[in-house]
């Protein structure tokens, strides 16, 4: 009875979501999610774009398209709130998330290795508004910064986008399986990029 009440409401919101997917609303939901994210949206896009890819297989590199397109406009403008208007809305937009001391130890390996930093921000779990904020501030070459940014999250995002689409179903099942241990290594994971942030001062 259990397991098909499970599968059951499993299969109710796969179609809601589904039916989201297919909506006007869909793709400018993903666009202006990514766009924030690259700002202040505190939560990774995935969150939403993994389930809204394994609802509707057709729409799979659409969305990772959209989500790239709004990942770096707002990243461009994330870019230029760090390069002009740091300690009126920058300074905000780290205060209401504490991350003015990560802030302060990344700007420095922005300003030193440029590229790899942008890239490592791009592709990986590192809050990307730290990136992007930081590499306005120190103001690095900004041809570097958003080749650096288009190639990260072109990468992350259509990675994303394969493997749903070559592996859907399985992958999803897996997920469902897992999700505890995906959530303990998650939260392992952001622990050690935290303390990456800090320096590794406890």
């Amino acid at each position: 009875m259990f397991r098909k009440f499970y599968f059951s409401s499993k299969n109710y919101l796969l179609n809601k979501v589904s039916q989201f997917t297919k909506s006007k609303i869909a793709y400018p939901f993903i666009f202006i999610l990514c766009f924030t994210e690259s700002i202040i949206f505190p939560f990774p896009q995935e969150i939403f774009m993994i389930p809204m890819m394994a609802s509707n297989k057709e729409r799979i590199f659409k969305i990772a398209g959209f989500a790239l397109l709004g990942s770096l406009l707002g990243a461009i403008v994330a870019y230029l709130i760090g390069l002009y208007l740091f300690e009126s809305l920058g300074r905000y937009i780290l205060d209401l998330y504490n991350l003015n001391e990560s802030f302060l130890n990344f700007s420095d390996q922005v300003a030193n290795y440029g590229f790899i930093y942008v890239f490592i921000g791009g592709f990986t779990p590192v809050p990307f508004k730290i990136i992007t904020l930081s590499s306005g501030f120190m103001g690095i070459n900004f041809l570097i910064f958003i080749t650096a940014s288009l190639i990260s999250r072109s990468i992350r995002f259509f990675l994303i986008g394969y493997i749903i689409w070559k592996y859907g179903e399985v992958f999803m099942q897996t997920f469902e399986k897992r999700l505890n241990t995906y959530l303990i290594m998650f939260l392992i994971l952001t622990s050690f990029v935290i303390l990456f942030l800090n320096g590794f001062r406890l």
